[in-house]
C-alpha cells in the first residue's frame, strides 16, 4: 500500500455493488479492499486507509454503530455513506459524525468519483493547513528558545531537536565548517546511537560533486534513492542508507556549515517543509555566529584575566601556578562525576579566575606571617565578591559567577559570604573548595611549611562533613590515587 496515492476501503453486504466500485475505482489508480463485515472493517482500518465507504445495513452490525467507533477511532478518515435505505436516523447520524457524503442507491459512479476527488483534495488542504501550523510554531519556538544562547552544544543540539520534528528519517547531523582548513567538523547528531568520542576527533569529507555544490555553489544536496553510499555517510552508523539531504548553513555569503538529513528508508523533503528548514537555517547560522563572536571575546577577555592572574600570583612566589593547579584537580574532580563538558569548561574557568579578586587586596595582607586581626580577615574575604564583579561581565547565562562566588561555603553553612550549606552549594563550588583546601595545604606559605600529600589528605578527610562535601572529598582522593599511580 505504500507506493499507492490514496487507498480505499468498502464496507458493504451487497457483493454485487462491491465488485463494481472497486473495480471501477482500482482503473482510476486507488488501492481498494472490501468486506462485507463491519467487525473485519474496523479491523483492516489499522491499516491506514484514506477513505472508507460505509453501507448502512451489514449483516453484523449496525452502518451506524461502526461509523461511531470508526469515527472515534480514525478521526482523521474520510467517510462516505451509501444506502438503500434512507432515514432520518441516519441522516443525522451522518451529520453528526462528519461523514463528508451521503448517497442512495442507485447512484450515478461519476457523481461518487467526483465527490472522492474533492474529499481528497480538501483532505490535503488540511494537512497542508496543520503542517504550516506546525512549522510555523517550531519556528516560533526555536526562535524564543535560542533567544540568548551563546554555548554552541546548546545550540547545535537544539537545533536538531527541532529540525527533527519536521522530517521523520533516521540521523540529524549538523557540521561546522572551518574556513582555514576548507573542511567539516562535527557539531552535533540525533537520532543514532554513535561513538560521540570517535565522530569529535576528525574532519568529515565529502565527494567532490557533493562539496562542490555545497561550499561554492551554496546549494543544497538532494539524494532521493541511494545507489552508491556517499562518502560523508561513512562516518555514520547507518547500515544501508537510502535517501540523504544536505542544506548549507550560510552566513551572508559565506558558509559556515552544514545541516544532514539521512535514512535507511527512502524519505522526501516537501517543498513547504522545505521552507521551514531554510528558516530555521537561517536563525542556526545567526546564532552559531553570536555563539562564536563570543567565545573569541570570552577567549580575548580570558587573556586579560589571565595576565591578572598571573599579575597576583607573580606578587610572590607563593601563589604560582596556584590557580592553574586548581583548575586542573577541579576538571579532574568534574570529570570522574561525570558533569557536562560545558559544566566542566566553567569549573575550569573559575579554578583559574576565582582568586583574581585579590589583586585588590594588598601584598602586605597576602604576605602576613603574624595572625589576621579581624578587620583584615573581613578584608581578605571579600576577594571572592571582587572576582565575581570582575568576571560578571563575559558570564553571559550567570553560570560562572556562582562558582567563583561560593567556593568559600562550607558544607556545614558556617563559611563566606553567604553561609550556603550542603546542596544549596553549586557543586561546581563544592569541587573548587576541596581542590583550593589541598592546593593551599601542600604550598608553602608565609606563614607556615607544606603540609605532605598524606597530612592534606588526612585534613581533608577529618574536615569532611563540615567544611567539605563528604562525596566530593571521597572524588578527590581517588583521582589523585589514580593520578599518582
Amino acid at each position: 500500500m505504500e507506493n499507492i496515492k490514496h487507498s480505499i476501503l468498502i464496507i458493504d453486504a451487497d457483493s454485487v455493488s462491491t465488485k463494481m466500485f472497486s473495480a471501477i475505482l482500482e482503473s482510476k489508480g486507488f488501492y481498494v479492499e472490501s468486506t462485507d463485515s463491519g467487525k473485519d472493517g474496523m479491523n483492516l482500518l489499522n491499516k491506514g486507509f484514506d477513505i472508507v465507504i460505509l453501507d448502512v445495513k451489514l449483516p453484523d452490525m449496525i452502518g451506524t454503530d461502526v461509523l461511531k467507533q470508526l469515527r472515534h477511532k480514525f478521526p482523521e478518515i474520510i467517510i462516505i455513506f451509501v444506502t438503500a435505505y434512507s432515514s432520518v436516523e441516519t441522516s443525522v447520524a451522518a451529520v453528526n459524525e462528519g461523514v463528508y457524503a451521503y448517497f442512495i442507491k442507485p447512484f450515478n459512479i461519476d457523481e461518487l468519483l467526483k465527490s472522492i476527488s474533492f474529499a481528497l483534495h480538501k483532505k490535503e488542504l488540511d494537512n497542508e493547513n496543520k503542517k504550516l501550523v506546525h512549522n510555523t510554531a517550531l519556528i516560533y519556538k526555536i526562535s524564543k528558545e535560542m533567544e540568548g544562547l551563546i554555548e554552541m552544544h546548546s545550540i547545535l543540539q537544539l537545533s536538531l531537536r527541532y529540525l527533527s520534528q519536521i522530517v521523520e528519517t533516521d540521523l540529524f547531523a549538523i557540521l561546522r565548517y572551518e574556513k582555514a582548513t576548507g573542511k567539516f567538523i562535527f557539531g552535533a547528531i540525533e537520532g543514532v546511537d554513535s561513538d560521540f568520542k570517535n565522530l569529535t576527533k576528525r574532519y568529515f569529507d565529502f565527494d567532490a560533486s557533493m562539496y562542490k555544490k555545497l561550499v561554492e555553489e551554496h546549494s543544497f544536496v538532494s539524494i532521493v534513492q541511494i545507489q552508491a553510499k556517499p562518502q560523508i555517510l561513512e562516518y555514520f552508523p547507518l547500515e544501508n542508507p537510502k535517501s540523504l539531504f544536505v542544506f548549507p548553513l550560510m552566513l551572508g555569503a559565506e558558509i559556515i556549515g552544514v545541516v544532514l538529513f539521512a535514512g535507511n528508508k527512502e524519505f522526501v523533503i516537501a517543498q513547504q517543509d522545505m521552507n521551514t528548514i531554510l528558516t530555521i537555517n537561517s536563525e542556526i547560522s545567526r546564532c552559531i555566529n553570536n555563539a562564536e563572536r563570543y567565545l573569541q571575546v570570552k577567549h580575548d577577555y580570558l587573556g586579560s584575566v589571565s595576565a591578572l592572574v598571573k599579575v597576583v600570583e607573580g606578587k610572590n612566589n607563593y601563589f604560582a601556578s596556584n590557580s592553574e593547579h586548581v583548575a586542573e584537580f577541579a576538571v579532574r574532580v568534574a570529570a570522574k562525576i561525570g558533569l557536562s563538558a560545558d559544566e566542566i569548561e566553567l569549573i575550569r574557568f573559575a579554578g583559574l579566575l576565582r582568586d583574581i579578586g585579590k589583586v585588590a587586596i594588598s601584598e602586605q595582607l597576602l604576605l602576613k606571617k603574624e595572625t589576621l586581626t579581624n578587620e583584615e580577615y573581613m578584608k581578605l574575604k571579600t576577594h571572592c565578591i571582587v572576582s565575581t564583579n570582575i568576571v560578571r561581565s563575559i558570564d553571559k547565562n550567570g553560570k560562572l559567577t556562582p562558582l567563583i562566588l561560593y567556593h568559600h561555603e562550607c558544607y556545614d553553612g558556617k563559611g563566606y559570604p553567604e553561609g550556603l550549606r550542603g546542596k544549596e552549594i553549586p557543586i561546581g563550588a563544592r569541587i573548587l573548595s576541596v581542590c583550593d583546601a589541598y592546593e593551599a595545604m601542600t604550598s608553602i606559605r608565609p606563614y607556615r611549611q607544606p603540609l605532605n600529600r598524606a597530612n592534606a589528605l588526612k585534613e581533608l578527610k577529618s574536615c569532611a562533613g563540615t567544611q567539605f562535601d563528604p562525596e566530593i572529598v571521597d572524588i578527590f582522593i581517588e583521582t589523585l590515587e589514580y593520578t599518582q599511580t
